[in-house]
C-alpha cells in the first residue's frame, strides 16, 4: 500500500487501535494483547474488531474444551487421593484393621471409605477379611504401592486449566479415571482468538505514530472554551464496514393485511368485525350448508364441546328453507332441520360467518359494500399452500342489477391494485352461491396458478330469511396464498417465520399499491 495511503489510515484510528496495534507484532492471542496493552478486556476487543474491519488483521477463533479441578479434586490435591490416605493408615500395622479404625485414621468420609475400599481391592492392594469386624489387611502390592506416586496424583498436581487436546498416553488414563469420581474434574467449552497481522496490519505497526492526544468529537463546551485550537481531529473513514442496525418493522404477513384493508377502504367498502367461536347456525345453517355437508364433519372442522344460542325468530325461517325451500320458489333439501346440530360451537371454518351474521343482526339494506379480514380454521394437513389457522377476507356488494360480470370486475381491480395481473376465472361449487367461481393467480416462484379466491352470487334461498331480495355478490380470499405471491415465497409457512429466516423478516422489501 502506497505511504500516503498509510497516512490516511493512521489519522483515521482511533486512540485505542493506536495502542493495541504497536503490541500485536508480540501478541498473537487476546490474553497476550490484554496483558501487553494494559487496557480492559472490552476495550482490547473493541479495537481489534475495528482493526479486523480496516483489513489490518484477521481474528480466528478457536473452540478449546478446558479441564479444571472441582471441589474434590482441590481437597485431594491438598490432602492426597483418598485411597493413597486408607493405604497410609495401614502403613506400619501387621495384620487386618478394622475399616471404622483406617476411616478415623486417614479421615476419610463413609463415601470416601466405600470407594477406596472397591479401588484398592481391584488393584490387589489389599485384602478383605470378615471375621467379625470388617477389616483390610496391606498386601505387598498394597506397600509397594505407597513408595510410588500414583498418574492419578501426577495428573493432580499438573498446570489447571488443561487444553483436552494435550491430554494424551498415561495422563489419558489418569484423566478417564479421575473423571469418573464425583465432582473431581470439570471442563468448560471456551473460545480463544487468535490475532493474525496482515501485510497492511504488518505495514501499519511499522509506522510512526506519535503519542498526541487527537480529538474524537466536537462538544459545545470545547467551543465555549475555545479548547478545540492547537488540537488535532481524528479522521473518520465513512466508508468503513460497519454492523448494520435493524430497525423495528411490521411483519410481512401485516403488511399485506394492511394493504388488503387499505384496498377495499379506497374502494369505498365498510369494515365488518366479528367473533372466532361460532355456533354451526351462523357458520353453515344461515348460509344454507346442508347439515349432512362433508365441510361440516369433524374431520374438517375444529368442534368445541358446548353449545350457543340460536336467534328464535331467525332460525325457524332458516329450518323452513333448508327443509321445503320457504318461500323463494325452491324445494330445499327435503329433511327435518335440526336445531341441536345448528347449537354447536366451532371454531369458525370461514368469514363469511360474519357476512350473515350481519344480514341477521344489522339489517343491511341496499345499496351497500361491506368487507372483513379474520382469522378462520380448519382441520387440514400443513403444506407449502395449506395451513390449519389463516386469515380469509371477506366482501359482498349489495345492490340492484348485479350480475357475474360486475363481480369478475371487481376481483380483478382488487389484485390489480395489489399489483397481480394474471388472474384467471373458472367455475366450481359452493351449497350457497350459483353461479360460483374462483380466480386464481399465477405465482411466478412456483411456476404454477394457485387458487386466490373462492366466490359467487349468493343464492335466494340465503338471503330470504333475511328479506334480501337484491342480487348480492361475494368473495373470500386467503391472505397468506396472496401474501406468498407478493413476497415471492414458495411455501405458506415462510409467512409466519415456521421455515423462514431472520434476515428475510429483516430485510424483505415492502409492496406498494397500485392507484
Amino acid at each position: 500500500m502506497e505511504q500516503k495511503e498509510l497516512e490516511k489510515t493512521l489519522k483515521q484510528l482511533h486512540p485505542l487501535e493506536r495502542k493495541v496495534i504497536l503490541i500485536l507484532k508480540s501478541a498473537k492471542s487476546f490474553p497476550e494483547a490484554v496483558k501487553l496493552s494494559g487496557l480492559q478486556e472490552v476495550e482490547v476487543m473493541r479495537a481489534l474488531e475495528w482493526l479486523e474491519n480496516r483489513g489490518a488483521i484477521k481474528l480466528e477463533k478457536l473452540q478449546k474444551i478446558l479441564v479444571e479441578l472441582d471441589g474434590n479434586g482441590q481437597k485431594y490435591l491438598r490432602e492426597g487421593l483418598p485411597e493413597k490416605r486408607f493405604l497410609f493408615a495401614m502403613k506400619n500395622i501387621e495384620g487386618g484393621v478394622a475399616l471404622s479404625d483406617i476411616k478415623r485414621v486417614a479421615m476419610l468420609t463413609d463415601e470416601e471409605a466405600q470407594v477406596s475400599l472397591g479401588l484398592l481391592k481391584k488393584k490387589a492392594a489389599i485384602e478383605i477379611q470378615t471375621d467379625g469386624a470388617l477389616k483390610a489387611k496391606l498386601t505387598s502390592i498394597g506397600k509397594s504401592l505407597l513408595e510410588k506416586l500414583w498418574l492419578e496424583e501426577k495428573f493432580l498436581h499438573k498446570n489447571f486449566p488443561i487444553d483436552m487436546a494435550t491430554i494424551i498416553h498415561e495422563d489419558k488414563y489418569a484423566y478417564e479415571e479421575l473423571k469418573k469420581r464425583k465432582n473431581v474434574l470439570a471442563t468448560k467449552d471456551v473460545t480463544e482468538r487468535k490475532i493474525i497481522l496482515t501485510d497492511f496490519g504488518k505495514q501499519l505497526t511499522e509506522q510512526k505514530m506519535e503519542d498526541k492526544d487527537t480529538l474524537g468529537s466536537l462538544t459545545p463546551g470545547m467551543l465555549k472554551m475555545q479548547a478545540w485550537k492547537g488540537k488535532e481531529f481524528r479522521h473518520y473513514d465513512v466508508k468503513i464496514n460497519v454492523p448494520k442496525i435493524y430497525g423495528g418493522r411490521r411483519h410481512p404477513l401485516q403488511e399485506s393485511i394492511n394493504q388488503v384493508r387499505r384496498i377495499f377502504l379506497d374502494m369505498g367498502f365498510k369494515e365488518m368485525e366479528g367473533p372466532l367461536v361460532e355456533t354451526a347456525f351462523w357458520c353453515m345453517d344461515s348460509m344454507w350448508i346442508p347439515q349432512d355437508h362433508p365441510a361440516r364433519d369433524a374431520q374438517d372442522t375444529f368442534y368445541l364441546p358446548y353449545e350457543g344460542r340460536l336467534p328464535e325468530k331467525l332460525s325457524k325461517k332458516v329450518a323452513e328453507e333448508h327443509e321445503f325451500g320457504g318461500r323463494c320458489g325452491s324445494k330445499g333439501y327435503g329433511y327435518k332441520w335440526s336445531p341441536a346440530l345448528a347449537r354447536q360451537l366451532l371454531l369458525r371454518t370461514h368469514t363469511t360467518a360474519t357476512t350473515f351474521r350481519y344480514f341477521g343482526e344489522k339489517n343491511i339494506k341496499p345499496p351497500a359494500k361491506y368487507f372483513y379480514i379474520g382469522r378462520i380454521f380448519r382441520n387440514e394437513s400443513i403444506d407449502a399452500t395449506h395451513l390449519p389457522e389463516f386469515h380469509q377476507s371477506e366482501g359482498f356488494i349489495m345492490d340492484e342489477g348485479l350480475t357475474l360480470r360486475d363481480l369478475m370486475g371487481y376481483i380483478k381491480e382488487f389484485y390489480h391494485r395489489m399489483g397481480i395481473e394474471k388472474i384467471k376465472f373458472k367455475p366450481t361449487y359452493n351449497p350457497y352461491t350459483e353461479p360460483s367461481m374462483e380466480a386464481l393467480g399465477y405465482n411466478e416462484q412456483l411456476g404454477k396458478w394457485v387458487e386466490l379466491i373462492n366466490s359467487g352470487i349468493f343464492r335466494p334461498e340465503s338471503l330470504e330469511p333475511y328479506g334480501i331480495n337484491v342480487p348480492v355478490i361475494a368473495w373470500g380470499l386467503g391472505i397468506e396464498r396472496l401474501a406468498m405471491m407478493l413476497h415471492q415465497q414458495k411455501d405458506i409457512r415462510n409467512m409466519l417465520g415456521a421455515t423462514g429466516s431472520l434476515n428475510w423478516f429483516r430485510q424483505h422489501k415492502s409492496v406498494g399499491l397500485r392507484g
